[in-house]
């Protein structure tokens, strides 16, 4: 039953992470819209200041978000058994 209870939770969070992963980089895109940027790596090459502060802005959401689902990740699998 535990081990049960472990691989749902293994895909829930696989799940989340991912989604939320690919939410985040959707809604730079359109925060951006058209403008010229060219991602290399975790690098931004732009002269628009503008896609530089969005880069930054959801790039430290990224980073949030991660590190909750990783908190949030040890509170379950502490509570669980």
């Amino acid at each position: 039953m535990i081990a049960l209870t472990y691989a749902i939770i293994a895909i829930v969070f696989v799940v989340l992470g991912i989604g939320g992963i690919m939410y985040l980089d959707q809604r730079f895109s359109k925060a951006v819209g058209d403008r010229p940027f060219v991602l290399k790596g975790r690098r931004i090459e732009t002269d628009d200041p503008y896609v530089r502060r969005q880069f930054n802005k959801f790039y430290a959401l990224r980073v949030a978000y991660s590190l909750g689902l990783l908190v949030l990740l040890f509170v379950v699998v502490s509570h669980v058994g």
